[in-house]
Protein backbone atom coordinates (compact mmCIF):
# COMPACT_ATOMS: atom_id res chain seq x y z
CA UNK A 1 0.00 0.00 0.00
CA UNK A 2 1.41 3.38 -1.01
CA UNK A 3 1.34 6.19 1.52
CA UNK A 4 -0.07 9.50 0.30
CA UNK A 5 2.24 12.46 0.82
CA UNK A 6 0.54 14.67 3.45
CA UNK A 7 2.03 17.79 1.85
CA UNK A 8 0.72 17.04 -1.66
CA UNK A 9 -2.19 19.46 -1.16
CA UNK A 10 0.26 22.34 -0.95
CA UNK A 11 1.15 21.92 -4.62
CA UNK A 12 -2.52 22.11 -5.55
CA UNK A 13 -3.11 25.17 -3.38
CA UNK A 14 -0.02 26.99 -4.67
CA UNK A 15 0.30 26.38 -8.44
CA UNK A 16 3.54 28.38 -8.65
CA UNK A 17 5.20 26.01 -6.20
CA UNK A 18 4.14 23.06 -8.37
CA UNK A 19 5.54 24.84 -11.44
CA UNK A 20 8.89 25.67 -9.91
CA UNK A 21 9.23 22.19 -8.44
CA UNK A 22 9.90 21.16 -12.05
CA UNK A 23 12.68 23.74 -12.39
CA UNK A 24 15.27 21.03 -12.97
CA UNK A 25 13.52 20.28 -16.28
CA UNK A 26 13.40 23.91 -17.47
CA UNK A 27 16.83 23.70 -19.08
CA UNK A 28 16.02 20.53 -20.96
CA UNK A 29 18.25 17.50 -21.18
CA UNK A 30 21.25 19.63 -22.13
CA UNK A 31 20.86 22.10 -19.24
CA UNK A 32 20.47 25.05 -21.63
CA UNK A 33 20.66 28.24 -19.54
CA UNK A 34 18.77 30.32 -22.13
CA UNK A 35 15.92 27.79 -22.04
CA UNK A 36 15.99 27.77 -18.22
CA UNK A 37 15.63 31.57 -18.16
CA UNK A 38 12.79 31.37 -20.68
CA UNK A 39 10.74 29.01 -18.47
CA UNK A 40 11.43 30.98 -15.32
CA UNK A 41 9.13 33.65 -16.79
CA UNK A 42 6.50 31.40 -18.40
CA UNK A 43 4.39 30.29 -15.43
CA UNK A 44 1.36 32.39 -16.44
CA UNK A 45 1.41 31.13 -20.03
CA UNK A 46 1.59 27.47 -19.02
CA UNK A 47 -1.00 27.86 -16.28
CA UNK A 48 -3.39 29.47 -18.78
CA UNK A 49 -2.90 26.54 -21.18
CA UNK A 50 -3.70 24.18 -18.30
CA UNK A 51 -6.84 26.15 -17.38
CA UNK A 52 -7.92 26.08 -21.01
CA UNK A 53 -7.51 22.33 -21.00
CA UNK A 54 -9.74 22.06 -17.92
CA UNK A 55 -12.33 24.34 -19.55
CA UNK A 56 -12.36 22.07 -22.61
CA UNK A 57 -13.09 19.11 -20.35
CA UNK A 58 -15.99 21.00 -18.75
CA UNK A 59 -17.42 22.03 -22.12
CA UNK A 60 -17.18 18.41 -23.22
CA UNK A 61 -19.34 17.36 -20.27
CA UNK A 62 -16.48 15.90 -18.23
CA UNK A 63 -15.39 16.73 -14.71
CA UNK A 64 -12.10 18.68 -14.63
CA UNK A 65 -10.04 16.24 -12.61
CA UNK A 66 -6.42 16.82 -13.69
CA UNK A 67 -4.23 18.55 -11.12
CA UNK A 68 -1.69 21.13 -12.28
CA UNK A 69 1.26 19.15 -10.90
CA UNK A 70 0.06 16.08 -12.85
CA UNK A 71 -0.22 18.19 -16.01
CA UNK A 72 3.35 19.40 -15.50
CA UNK A 73 4.58 15.86 -14.88
CA UNK A 74 3.76 14.96 -18.48
CA UNK A 75 4.67 18.34 -19.95
CA UNK A 76 7.42 18.41 -22.60
CA UNK A 77 9.35 21.58 -21.76
CA UNK A 78 11.82 21.04 -24.63
CA UNK A 79 9.05 20.79 -27.21
CA UNK A 80 7.25 23.89 -25.86
CA UNK A 81 10.52 25.83 -25.99
CA UNK A 82 11.26 24.79 -29.58
CA UNK A 83 7.74 25.56 -30.81
CA UNK A 84 7.34 28.92 -29.06
CA UNK A 85 10.68 30.56 -29.74
CA UNK A 86 11.63 32.37 -32.90
CA UNK A 87 14.99 31.43 -34.33
CA UNK A 88 16.23 34.89 -33.37
CA UNK A 89 15.24 34.34 -29.72
CA UNK A 90 16.86 30.90 -29.66
CA UNK A 91 20.07 32.19 -31.18
CA UNK A 92 20.63 35.91 -30.60
CA UNK A 93 23.99 35.72 -32.35
CA UNK A 94 23.05 37.56 -35.53
CA UNK A 95 26.09 36.29 -37.38
CA UNK A 96 24.18 33.11 -38.12
CA UNK A 97 21.64 35.18 -40.12
CA UNK A 98 24.00 37.59 -41.82
CA UNK A 99 26.70 36.28 -44.15
CA UNK A 100 30.24 37.55 -43.80
CA UNK A 101 31.25 40.43 -45.95
CA UNK A 102 34.43 40.16 -47.97
CA UNK A 103 36.27 43.22 -49.07
CA UNK A 104 38.36 43.35 -52.21
CA UNK A 105 40.83 46.19 -52.54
Amino acid sequence: MTMQNPWEGFLGAEPKSAYFSYGDRFGGASGNQRQRNYFTNKFTDLYNVYLGRLASQVRGGQAPTEQFQDYLGGFDFDKWYRENQTSQQRNPDYSSFVPRTRWSF
